[in-house]
């Protein structure tokens, strides 16, 4: 039989946080091939991994993960769509079961742009 193993990542390095108002955070998913955003704990936000290398993948497998960059806005309460004031509209995926997804995002609320 097969032994399964669920091991977390030890590290995650984010490159870049960009808070957006709402409308913005919306136009950007809306305009991507994968219109879904995630929402995590009044947080709506999309998580964009750096392009794949040999180097990203050694690192992957030393259980370290760069992310390019992450887009959020606040969203207190979660909906299965939300629509921006155009009109335009995403799928709102809850992940608030997401261990991993929760600490990013406690940690976001850390982090200085937070309060920007």
């Amino acid at each position: 039989m097969t032994d399964f193993i669920h091991k977390p990542y030890d590290k995650i390095y984010v490159r870049d946080m960009i808070k957006l108002n709402l409308d913005d955070l919306i136009g950007m998913m809306s305009s991507l091939e994968a219109a879904n955003a995630y929402w995590v704990d009044g947080v709506l936000f999309a998580s964009f991994a750096m392009t794949e290398s040999e180097e990203l993948a050694k690192k992957e497998m030393q259980n370290e993960m760069f992310l390019d960059k992450i887009i959020f806005a606040v969203y207190e309460n979660y909906t299965k769509t939300v629509k921006s004031s155009t009109n335009l509209e995403i799928g709102v995926l809850n992940m608030q079961k997401s261990r991993l997804y929760k600490d990013l995002i406690a940690w976001l609320k850390t982090q200085s742009i937070w309060n920007e």
